[in-house]
């Protein structure tokens, strides 16, 4: 039992500090979505709030979600069911459908849905500002504060590649805060998600990360230790948005179509990155467990220590693929992580049990060659000295040069070599799952 308690503390200070994946999801979704002739090619959508949709599917809606509910039950792996008394009820009445709804879908209420535009890094257009803060329920993600973000109105036109780019970027923003009994939020309490398995609910994005991070081919032991590590959700977001996407487009509301779609690639981009589908990436499973055991018999620093590396590891590897990707869309050059994101030729077919299957696999299975390139490639300051929080160095926006200077071109080179691969993982499975989702679009 204390060895359980332990883990669970390992791995909830491990988590803390980076619950968010990929920076600033826009910038790995808008060259993919580019290069699809059916998104780049797709005619401009009417813009509907989500109270107009709601209201104009609402009796098809409610048979849907319960048949979904059914599915999913039925379906998904260690699935935490939606009580009964969340169902969605079609009653008629607009002043309440969007309560209705989100409780139903079990996402933050408080989550903004605005309607609106967010554009790359550089970019800018002419159109109302919408402030970052009347898009998202958190300070965080800064990277909103420093892009354009341009209202849109009921009834404009707008290109399914902004939509879709745009809301990529929206699970950071909030969708997924205070779902837990512990989160000190009335419906977390009434979500039936239970008590929040891992990550830091004391912080303010915290309470996000069982549905962001999913860990599904960890060691039986681990599991054994930790069965608290199978109570997590993405898999749930991925298909439950997925199909939320085929339900719009098959009811003539593509604007809804392709932001749901949007919704749900952000979490399959999630699982590119390895430090979402393993809990201390390039840990053996006696890497993991002794820090425990020395924790039990009073000796707490290889715990501390190996948090606090898994954290700077991964909290570089994100500034490094921003930053890079960054400098490119300001100074509209091309590079290799945003080269990586070209679709392949030829893709498997999406299929629900690829995003455990496949999907999560493949970042697992390349979460060792990950840390080792970081720890060749970064400075030994940065990501093998547990004294150091690397956040607070400050050294984000020069990192790219940093890894230039002090390690080399070579070593420069392997960092964008590692993250392109993770980024080309994401291209193939994000590829595959637009193009299931686009199957329900009336023509």
């Amino acid at each position: 039992m204390k060895l359980k308690s332990l883990l669970l503390l390992l791995l909830l200070a491990a988590q803390a500090p980076w619950v968010y994946s990929w920076s600033n999801h826009t910038l790995i979704s808008h060259d993919l979505l580019q290069a699809l002739p059916e998104v780049r090619d797709a005619a401009p959508v009417e813009v509907e709030s989500i109270e107009a949709f709601l209201m104009a599917t609402e009796s098809d809606l409610a048979v849907f979600l319960d048949e979904q509910e059914q599915q999913l039950r039925d379906s998904l792996w260690h699935y935490a069911p939606r009580p009964d008394s969340l169902r969605f009820i079609a009653n008629g009445d607009a002043q309440s459908v969007r309560q209705r709804f989100t409780q139903a879908i079990r996402i933050n209420p408080n989550s903004k849905l605005a309607l609106y535009v967010q554009l790359l890094p550089g970019e800018a257009r002419d159109g109302m500002p919408i402030a970052a803060s009347d898009v998202r329920t958190l300070t965080d993600p800064v990277h909103l504060e420093e892009v354009q973000l341009i209202q849109l109105t009921e009834g404009r036109r707008v290109a399914p590649l902004d939509v879709v780019t745009t809301a990529n970027d929206e699970p950071d923003h909030g969708l997924d805060i205070g779902l837990f009994t512990d989160s000190n939020t009335d419906y977390g309490l009434e979500y039936g998600f239970g008590a929040q398995p891992f990550g830091n609910p004391a912080l303010p994005y915290g309470t996000q990360a069982p549905f962001h991070m999913g860990f599904y081919h960890e060691p039986k032991i681990i599991y054994a230790a930790g069965g608290f590590l199978k109570r997590t959700y993405p898999e749930y977001r991925i298909i439950l948005f997925k199909q939320l996407a085929e339900f719009a487009f098959a009811q003539g509301h593509d604007y809804w179509g392709w932001r749901f779609m949007g919704w749900g690639l952000h979490y399959v981009g999630d699982f590119s990155n390895p430090y979402h589908v393993t809990p201390l990436p390039g840990a053996s499973t006696l890497d993991i467990l002794i820090p425990g055991v020395l924790g039990v018999i009073g000796l707490p620093s290889a715990q501390q220590k190996a948090t606090q590396l898994t954290s700077n590891r991964h909290t570089a590897l994100e500034d490094f693929q921003q930053e890079v990707m960054d400098r490119a869309y300001i100074a509209q050059q091309s590079s290799l992580l945003i080269s990586a994101l070209v679709p392949p030729e030829t893709s498997v077919p999406f299929t629900n049990e690829q995003v455990i299957g496949l999907i999560a696999k493949t970042a697992y299975d390349k979460a060792e060659q990950v840390d080792r390139v970081l720890q060749q490639a970064m400075p030994a300051k940065f990501i093998n000295d547990s004294a150091i929080e690397y956040s607070d160095l400050g050294v984000k926006s020069q990192l790219p040069d940093i890894v230039l200077q002090e390690s080399g071109l070579e070593a420069y080179q392997r960092m964008e070599t590692v993250v392109a691969d993770l980024l080309g993982d994401f291209a193939q499975y994000g590829t595959a799952y637009v193009r299931s989702i686009l199957l329900y679009r009336r023509q």
